[in-house]
């Protein structure tokens, strides 16, 4: 399996297989991808399948996988560092195979989990950090507060939607980029495109493939998810042909900006927002409390 070098040095594979929103079938269908060839599984704490994912990996009996889980629970952010620990448990993993990112960038509450994860990655707890769903705006953000600079951000990317913008700027910054829906969720639009059509019959691949194969020759590792064996073994079948310049000059030019998931400056609705500002107000409270406790014990003393 080809891999890339995240900038902290840890090495993970070209392509990962993404597991939303399967559940029980994952015990088998984990297994299933790993004897096709992929070494890398994408997770996160509510898709609710961290434990299938486990008990798949468990049959393979290979601790050489790497896992990518994510922190989903915003309302649980105090409890960052237990959330975590509570997925390693579920997937059985070893924290120098697990990579953690932050789903989300909640409103109000981001900055704070995002030092959080730095604490685990910092103690040692987990092999890599990064971000999920972070635009310019909001990676420029973080880059100005972090200590540790995100390592991943898994984004939607397409040829529909492929956020030229926020790649450059991983790519200046040495943040590697994931793409989730590589695929479009199957867009009618993509699998009926002709310049996608023409460069799949020269190559005798499918659609997908390339669509794969265009994501990995643009150094963007693609997560494709699927619960089928047939496009299990479809989507990892990339790595005996490779587009030349004129074909991926072709597919960028396709982009139109569709997107088919979550858009991150919309993804909350205002009550949601309330409740993370509430949340956000209660955790600074409790740490102002602590902190005029500490400095009376210390008067005391």
């Amino acid at each position: 399996m080809q891999e890339l070098e995240l900038y902290n040095g840890y090495k993970i594979p070209i392509i990962g297989y993404g597991t939303f929103p399967q559940r029980e079938v994952l015990e088998d269908n984990v297994p299933i991808a790993y004897n096709e060839g992929y070494r890398m599984i994408d997770t996160s704490d509510n898709y609710l399948n961290e434990a299938y994912v486990g008990n798949g990996l468990h049959k393979v009996g290979d601790s050489n996988i790497t896992v990518i889980t994510k922190f989903s629970q915003p309302l649980r952010s105090k409890d960052l560092e237990e959330c975590f620990a509570e997925s390693m448990s579920a997937l059985g993993t070893k924290a120098d195979r697990t990579i953690y990112l932050l789903h989300w960038p909640f409103p109000y509450l981001w900055k704070m989990q995002w030092k959080a994860m730095e604490d685990l990655y910092l103690t040692g707890k987990c092999a890599a950090i990064g971000v999920c769903n972070f635009d310019v705006g909001y990676l420029k953000e973080i880059l100005r507060i972090c200590r540790v600079k995100p390592m991943i951000n898994q984004f939607e990317r397409h040829p529909l939607f492929q956020q030229e913008e926020v790649v450059k700027l991983c790519k200046n910054e040495n943040i590697q980029v994931m793409s989730y829906s590589p695929l479009a969720r199957m867009d009618n639009e993509l699998n009926a495109n002709e310049t996608l059509r023409h460069i799949a019959n020269k190559y005798h691949k499918t659609v997908n493939q390339v669509i794969l194969r265009w994501n990995i020759d643009t150094q963007c590792i693609p997560i494709p998810a699927s619960s089928s064996e047939i496009h299990i073994k479809e989507n990892i079948g990339v790595f005996d042909f490779q587009l030349n310049e004129e074909d991926i000059c072709a597919i960028n030019q396709m982009d139109r900006g569709k997107r088919v998931r979550f858009n991150p400056r919309t993804r909350f609705d205002k009550k949601s927002k309330k409740k993370f500002l509430l949340q956000r107000l209660r955790l600074s409270n409790t740490l102002i409390a602590k902190t005029i406790d500490f400095y009376k014990k210390q008067k005391i003393r």
